[in-house]
C-alpha cells in the first residue's frame, strides 16, 4: 500500500483529482456568490463571539505580553518559575480587561451623551437649516445683476430646496420615528449583542493565555504534514502576516484616535457646531487609508455648510490642516514603513476590498494585499534568480525615451536594491538573536 501512494501515477491522480475538486468549487462559488456570501455572513454570526474575544485579544496582547514581562523577573525569586509564569499570567489577564473595560466605559462616557445630543439637535434643526440656507442663496441671486443667470440658479436652487425639504419630510423624519417604534426589536439585537461581547470577553481570556499552547499545536501539526523547509516557510510567512497585520491595526487605531482628539480641540476652539459627532466621523474614517478622510470630511462639511457656510469654510481649511499633518507628521511617525506598498497599490486594495466586503474590506484589505504583494515580489525574485537575471526593479527602469541617461536617475534615487525571502528571514532571525541576548 505504501509503494502505491508513493508512486509518481498515485501522486499525478491526486494532483489531477484535487485540481478538479478546486474547479468545481470555484465554479459553484462564482455561480452562486449570493449563496455563497449569505452562508459565509451566517457562519460569521455565528462564530462572532470567538471573532470578538479574538480582536480584543489581538488589540490587548501587546499590554498582555507587556505585564508579564515585567512581573514575571520579579515574582520569579519567590516563587518556582512555573508559578511566577501562573501567577504573572493572572495579572496580565485582570490588567488587560481593566484596561479594556476601561476604554469602553471612559469612551461611551465621553462620546455617548454627546453623541446623542448632537444627532437628536440636527433631527431637530435641520429642515429649518434647509431653510435659512436656501433664503441666503435666494437673497444672494436676488441682488445678482445678470438676471439670466440669476433665474437659473434660482430654479436649480428651489429644486434643491424642494428635493431635501421632500427626503427630511418623507424620508429622514419617518425613519426617526419608525426608529422608535422599532425599539422593542432593537431591545433585543441589543442584548444579543452584549451577550455577544461578554462571550467574546471570556474567549479573549482563553486566547490571552492559551495563545502558547495554540501556537505550539498549530507547529506541531506543521511540521508533522510537511516537510522542515516547507514547514519553516509557513512558520516566516504567519510571522510576517502577523506582524503586517499588528503594526497596522494597532497603528491606524492609535492614529485616528489621535486625529479625532484633535479635530474636536480644533472645533471647540472655533467654537464650530456638531464638534462631538464630527469629531468621532472624522476619527471613524480615518481608519480607512487614502480615502478616509475624504469619506468622513465631505458629509461633516454639508452639515455645517446648513448652517453657516463661513464656518463649513473654516471646517474645510481645518481637517485640510489635520489631514496634512497627519499624512506627513502622525501618520508616519505612528505607522512607519509597516506596509511597504506604493499609494496606487493601497487605493486598488481598498476599492477591491471594500467593493467585496464592505468597511471591514477597505480597512483589511491593505495588509491583506501588502502580504500578498511582498509573496508576489519574492516569487518573481526567485524566479529571476534560477535564471541568473537581475533582481532589482531599477534594473529594468528606462529613460531612454526622454533622452535621459538612466544611470543618472538611477544613482540620484536612492533607493537600495530589492531583497528577496531568505535577506528577510536573515535580518528576521538577526533580530530574535538581538532580542534574546537582551
Amino acid at each position: 500500500m505504501k509503494r502505491i501512494f508513493r508512486s509518481e501515477y498515485f501522486k499525478w491522480g491526486a494532483t489531477i483529482f484535487l485540481a478538479g475538486a478546486l474547479l468545481v468549487v470555484f465554479f459553484q462559488i462564482t455561480n452562486n456568490f449570493g449563496g455563497f456570501k449569505t452562508g459565509i455572513s451566517t457562519f460569521l454570526t455565528i462564530v462572532s463571539p470567538f471573532v470578538y474575544g479574538f480582536i480584543m485579544a489581538y488589540l490587548l496582547n501587546p499590554i498582555y505580553s507587556f505585564i508579564i514581562r515585567k512581573t514575571y523577573p520579579v515574582i520569579k525569586g519567590s516563587a518556582k518559575p512555573t508559578s511566577a509564569l501562573k501567577i504573572s499570567k493572572i495579572i496580565a489577564t485582570v490588567v488587560s480587561i481593566l484596561v479594556l473595560f476601561g476604554a469602553i466605559v471612559g469612551i461611551g462616557a465621553l462620546i455617548i451623551p454627546q453623541l446623542v445630543e448632537s444627532i437628536t439637535g440636527l433631527s431637530q434643526t435641520l429642515p429649518g437649516d434647509v431653510r435659512h440656507f436656501t433664503e441666503v442663496i435666494n437673497d444672494y441671486l436676488d441682488n445678482m445683476e445678470n438676471i439670466a443667470l440669476a433665474e437659473t440658479l434660482q430654479e436649480n436652487v428651489e429644486e434643491f430646496q424642494n428635493h431635501v425639504i421632500s427626503w427630511v419630510q418623507n424620508t429622514f423624519l419617518p425613519s426617526m420615528g419608525s426608529l422608535v417604534q422599532r425599539v422593542s426589536s432593537g431591545v433585543i439585537v441589543t442584548i444579543k449583542t452584549i451577550l455577544n461581547i461578554v462571550i467574546g470577553v471570556i474567549a479573549c481570556v482563553y486566547f490571552l493565555n492559551g495563545k502558547e499552547t495554540f501556537v505550539a499545536q498549530l507547529k506541531k501539526t506543521i511540521m508533522a504534514f510537511f516537510k522542515e523547509d516547507s514547514a519553516e516557510e509557513i512558520f516566516f510567512f504567519a510571522d510576517y502576516t502577523n506582524k503586517t497585520f499588528g503594526a497596522f491595526i494597532s497603528g491606524k487605531i492609535l492614529d485616528s484616535l489621535i486625529i479625532g482628539v484633535l479635530c474636536f480641540i480644533a472645533m471647540s476652539i472655533l467654537n464650530l457646531p456638531y464638534s462631538m459627532l464630527i469629531s468621532t466621523i472624522v476619527g471613524i474614517t480615518n481608519i480607512i487609508p487614502f480615502f478616509g478622510p475624504f469619506i468622513g470630511a465631505i458629509p461633516s462639511v454639508l452639515l455645517i455648510l446648513l448652517v453657516n457656510p463661513l464656518q463649513a469654510l473654516y471646517f474645510l481649511i481645518l481637517i485640510i490642516v489635520i489631514q496634512q499633518l497627519d499624512g506627513n507628521v502622525i501618520g508616519p511617525k505612528i505607522l512607519g514603513n509597516s506596509i511597504g506598498i506604493a499609494s496606487f497599490w493601497v487605493m486598488f486594495a481598498i476599492i477591491i476590498g471594500g467593493g467585496l466586503f464592505g468597511f471591514a474590506g477597505m480597512v483589511l484589505g491593505v495588509p491583506v494585499f501588502a502580504v500578498l504583494y511582498y509573496y508576489a515580489g519574492w516569487f518573481v525574485r526567485n524566479k529571476l534568480e534560477k535564471k541568473g537575471l537581475a533582481q532589482d526593479t531599477m534594473d529594468y527602469t528606462h529613460y531612454t525615451k526622454y533622452e535621459i541617461d538612466d544611470s543618472e536617475v538611477i544613482n540620484d534615487t536612492g533607493q537600495t536594491p530589492d531583497k528577496g525571502l531568505d535577506a528577510d528571514k536573515e535580518e528576521a532571525a538577526e533580530k530574535d538573536n538581538r532580542g534574546n541576548n537582551k
